[in-house]
């Protein structure tokens, strides 16, 4: 049987490689050596700054109704949300991704169920949603060979941001053995 963290770890795996090969590798993902704050991968254009966080939940079966159940808690009792915050629950059948459904997290913290977290305490989000019928996750539903372009999309559909400028700082390009490289100073 597998433990949960095997589980997770499947699942993040699995879509990884998808997003990787059906976005023909425009999008580089990036594992944090923690993921403290439900950020289990970031994405982003290679050659750029990722540009979202996910938090990846996976369902190897679905319960008696035929849904794909994933649940989040949040100890605060407040669940995060940010337009570059992304849920991603990832169907999995015969080691393959048989849907997933890639929500940002505006969307996802209004429709899904909340309960009381472990002990009544917190919060905990309860997503809930079948991976072949009609119901409020089907939009936001895709097969294997969409999770690329559909990644793509929401990048894309990120308000511009600007990257913050350090205030007195300055780029100085410096030239050593044959080698040029860029070092961010700061005037004294």
């Amino acid at each position: 049987m597998l433990t949960d963290t095997q589980k997770g770890a499947a699942g993040e795996q699995l879509l990884a490689a998808a997003v990787t090969l059906t976005s023909d590798g425009d999008l580089e993902l990036f594992k944090p050596l923690s993921d403290d704050d439900h950020t289990d991968v970031s994405v982003g254009r290679r050659g750029r700054v990722p540009a979202l966080a996910v938090q990846v939940k996976t369902a190897l079966k679905v319960d008696h109704k035929g849904l794909a159940v994933a649940r989040m808690y949040f100890s605060s009792g407040t669940p995060r949300e940010h337009p570059a915050f992304v849920y991603a629950v990832v169907y999995v059948v015969d080691a393959s991704i048989a849907a997933a459904w890639l929500v940002p997290s505006i969307d996802f913290n209004r429709l899904s169920y909340r309960g009381k977290g472990k002990r009544g305490k917190g919060l905990e989000l309860q997503f809930m949603a079948s991976p072949t019928r009609v119901d409020r996750w089907t939009p936001f539903r895709c097969a294997r060979l969409e999770t690329g372009p559909r990644l793509l999309a929401i990048i894309d559909a990120l308000p511009a941001t600007r990257v913050p400028r350090v205030a007195g700082a300055h780029l100085v390009l410096l030239r050593q053995a044959g080698k040029s490289r860029g070092v961010l100073t700061k005037p004294e």
